[in-house]
């Protein structure tokens, strides 16, 4: 690829050796970050290897050895030295995916100049269009700050796993704010997580209950229907807050309604058809129905009479005990609702 640049004049070997991308000859270097070039200084932090540059933002595509390097060195037309980063990228990616990309990732501290480059190299070489659609995330943050072992707040999945939540919690926590917004992790964040898709499952629950009803008795039923608004708001730059907005106010709507025993098994069904097309997206419910083993079964029978009874230290006694086979119980108008902890 840097032979290819360079014969086409769009790179050029300096004095100190290396070979150095001219971003002069590439008109649309910083479209991608809206950066304009005539605003580029210098840091006064330049490597040795960087002197010699037609332009302050050529960025180097090789970089000739110096005795820093080492052994990392390999031959090259333009004499021993290693590969930049940039190009590198380049390289993987046209060789594993071909000269255009429908989706490239990334972080917002890639934007400039790292897929910056990307762009001007891969396109320099190919004369295509490198990438049609960019998502660059925002950090993720824990308490606030940055993620670090010297801060005592670097989590690895095992860590929350062991505090006694679920993949399925986790999965949730984190997908539940917008890609470019940063995301603060807090223990508090996965309490609510776990709040959350118990009222998701217990809405579920209720659906089911409601679409298996031959007759609905009392007031007329209402004949309430999903709209389209959650698929708008992913189609708007995958707006997953907006989305999961809509999601538990369609659950209050539904849930209110239900509770005044007016929601139509027709209705409810087409929730359910609904719900099954957004899981395909959020992926939050197990498709395989959960078989509740005799022994935690028993266990919550006997939870529930200690409950009738009134006898509350039994029922708590009966939790844990649940509790510690992985299972957990949440209380309802309904009566008592059985979860894996462990589902996906």
């Amino acid at each position: 690829m840097i032979g290819e640049l360079v014969a086409r004049g769009l790179a050029y070997q300096a004095d100190d050796k290396s070979v150095y991308f001219r971003i002069n000859k590439f008109p649309d270097y910083g479209k991608l970050a809206h950066f304009d070039l005539t605003q580029l200084q210098s840091t006064g932090r330049v490597k040795h290897d960087e002197y010699d540059k037609e332009h302050i933002g050529d960025f180097a595509l090789w970089k000739t050895w110096d005795e820093e390097d080492g052994d990392v060195k390999w031959d090259s037309p333009w004499g021993p030295g290693r590969p930049g980063w940039h190009i590198e990228c380049s390289a993987m990616a046209t060789a594993l995916l071909g000269d255009q990309i429908d989706i490239h990732c990334g972080g917002v501290d890639n934007i400039f100049p790292h897929h910056e480059a990307e762009i001007a190299q891969s396109e320099g070489v190919t004369g295509k269009k490198f990438v049609h659609y960019w998502l660059h995330c925002a950090h993720l943050l824990v308490d606030g700050q940055k993620m670090a072992k010297s801060l005592g707040n670097f989590y690895t999945v095992p860590d929350v796993l062991a505090k006694g939540y679920t993949g399925r919690e986790l999965r949730y926590a984190l997908l539940r704010v917008h890609y470019r917004v940063p995301l603060n992790f807090t223990w508090e964040g996965m309490k609510e997580a776990r709040e959350s898709l118990g009222r998701i499952d217990e809405w579920l629950q209720r659906l089911r209950e409601v679409a298996e009803q031959e007759n609905v008795q009392g007031p007329t039923p209402d004949s309430q229907q999903p709209t389209q608004k959650f698929e708008e708001a992913l189609d708007d730059d995958l707006n997953i807050s907006a989305a999961l907005g809509f999601l538990f106010e369609s659950i209050r709507e539904t849930n209110r309604t239900m509770d005044q025993n007016k929601l139509a098994p027709s209705s409810a069904k087409a929730w359910l058809d609904w719900w099954k097309r957004i899981n395909t997206v959020l992926a939050l419910e197990p498709e395989a129905k959960i078989v509740v083993p005799e022994e935690v079964a028993e266990l919550a029978r006997e939870r529930e009479n200690a409950r009738r009874e009134k006898d509350w230290k039994r029922s708590d006694e009966l939790r844990d005990r649940i509790s510690a086979l992985g299972w957990e119980v949440r209380d309802s108008k309904d009566g008592q609702k059985l979860t894996a902890r462990d589902a996906p």
